[in-house]
């Protein structure tokens, strides 16, 4: 099921634009097609904001390149796809045009992978403003909250419906949002015509992708086809005209573009790629990106069952104790509930690398405190390694647990371009560690102190750093020890930077770990009832 043009007015296929204009003096980037039956469609009206004003729940505003991508966003009439490397903000460059166009882009659908539903809720919220809402969609016939701007869908929900259309026209759906659009690469899927379903008759649709093409250009049909079919009407024509292709001695096989330049220019109107050293400028030394995604029920409750433990200790038997024997018995619960939230988090982390592996030429450093974390974490990439060997490079490297003597020769393994994953434990390889080869790192467990985190980070800002900016990407699972966490230390960044000018806050462990008990204790289970 392929998607064609047809007239929003008599909606024939066959009714096709006769003629395209623009009226002078027209000052809202407007262009006009008018049909074979007389239909004037003005297919791009929208003004292009400065987004001044655009700020963030947390303080935050857009990058200069960020804001570039929206108003390309808008120009496009609001049917584009960003190329934009992995961690450029993509999702916000998606969500810029919605906030100044509310009457023409809401109610908006979000289209995503299941682990990330909850991500782009928080994210949607966290830069449109305390008023907008997204509600996630589980099944089909979840009722729609009254007055909600937002829906989440994973995409393996949404090719499982029965009526599709139906379904997004009783969601009066404006604009679809498509996030990591390389999911829909297979034309044949049930997941990827779900999506053209949905997207049948919707007239604003944007998409995201570090890496729309993996294997061959074949692969970029489909999103072509879903946002531009008067370009790209079938898929024949689109691997004659742009496809390159070879003989592998059995069959004609597809390769690359033909003529990346013309392809480009061709597309430039509704297609934009930036990569991080074209915006290094814009970025600062470090960036830290929060990924929220939910515990697994097995998982779950073990966490659960720990928290009651601790809630039903803090509040009785540990008022009785002293305060050296309390301040033991509540670390060791923390530490409980922090080593089952790494084990959660083994999954989040691998679904981010193999993105971050996919979409950049870069290499990463995942950072984990327990060592049966780590073991997981190697074992499966290994795994994935042994499928993909010219994604995931030669090999895992693993210092964590290795001898101090010995990491230097692992990290001077890991400066061959052959290797692209290093493994290493938060504490021991923060200290006399150079990485200054390398800009990205997961912090999977959190350190009750986030100095030794900032100390893990600083490994990257080196002599002879060959990147600008570091980017450590923090997976959080939501009603957890790890969100609260993360909460209050970033609300201490926050107050620190306003009245400290600046200087290095020094952290006080013991205190932290205080104030941490006391919310738990409080709110520590606000996720679940029971």
């Amino acid at each position: 099921m392929l998607l064609k043009q047809r007239c929003p007015s008599c909606f024939d296929v066959s009714c096709t634009v006769q003629r395209e204009f623009t009226l002078p003096g027209d000052k809202t980037q407007s262009t006009y097609k008018e049909y074979a039956c007389g239909y004037v469609d003005q297919t791009q009206d929208f003004p292009i904001p400065d987004f001044t004003d655009f700020t963030s729940e947390d303080g935050k505003k857009p990058y200069k390149f960020q804001v570039e991508g929206a108003q390309h966003a808008l120009k496009s009439g609001v049917r584009f796809l960003n190329l934009d490397e992995m961690g450029l903000g993509k999702t916000v460059q998606g969500l810029m045009p919605l906030k100044a166009n509310p009457r023409k882009l809401k109610r908006m659908l979000i289209l995503c992978k299941a682990g990330l539903k909850e991500q782009h809720r928080r994210e949607f919220s966290r830069w449109l403003g305390e008023d907008w809402d997204a509600q996630i969609i589980n099944k089909e016939t979840d009722p729609i909250l009254p007055g909600i701007q937002g829906l989440i869908l994973s995409f393996d929900t949404l090719w499982r419906f029965k009526d599709i259309d139906a379904w997004m026209k009783l969601a009066k759906i404006k604009y679809v949002l498509i996030d990591e659009v390389q999911h829909i690469k297979n034309g044949s899927s049930k997941r990827t015509n779900g999506v053209r379903a949905a997207c049948r008759d919707i007239k604003h649709i944007g998409c995201t992708s570090g890496t729309p093409i993996k294997n061959h250009a074949g692969e970029y049909f489909p999103v072509l086809n879903l946002l531009r079919p008067d370009l790209f009407p079938t898929k024949e024509r689109f691997e004659r005209n742009w496809v390159d292709s070879y003989w592998n001695g059995r069959s004609l096989k597809l390769g690359g573009l033909k003529n990346p330049e013309a392809f480009f220019d061709y597309t430039k109107d509704f297609i934009i790629r930036r990569k991080r050293a074209d915006v290094m400028p814009d970025l600062p030394t470090i960036t830290r990106d929060y990924r929220f995604s939910e515990l697994g029920p097995i998982v779950e409750q073990a966490y659960l069952d720990t928290l009651k433990e601790f809630q039903t200790y803090y509040n009785g038997a540990g008022q009785q104790q002293s305060i050296a024997q309390r301040n033991s018995c509540i670390l060791a619960y923390l530490a409980k509930m922090r080593h089952i939230t790494g084990i959660a988090k083994i999954e989040p982390t691998l679904d981010y690398v193999q993105d971050f592996l996919e979409s950049t030429d870069r290499k990463i450093v995942i950072f984990c405190h327990h060592k049966d974390v780590s073991a997981a974490l190697l074992e499966r990439l290994e795994a994935l390694r042994q499928t993909d060997p010219d994604t995931y490079g030669r090999g895992v490297l693993n210092i964590h647990g290795v001898e101090a003597d010995a990491r230097a020769a692992v990290v001077q393994d890991f400066q061959n371009p052959d290797f692209r994953i290093l493994i290493a434990g938060q504490l021991a390889s923060s200290e006399g560690l150079n990485l200054q080869f390398c800009s990205d790192c997961v912090m999977v467990e959190r350190q009750w102190n986030p100095a030794n985190e900032e100390q893990a980070e600083a490994r990257f800002i080196r002599i002879g750093q060959l990147a600008n900016a570091v980017t450590a990407m923090y997976p959080v699972a939501i009603g957890t020890v790890d969100e609260f966490l993360s909460e209050l230390v970033e609300k201490k960044r926050s107050y620190m930077a306003n009245t400290l000018d600046g200087d290095k806050y020094q952290w006080n462990e013991t205190s932290l770990i205080q104030e941490l008990a006391e919310i738990l204790a409080s709110q520590g289970g606000k996720r679940w009832s029971w």
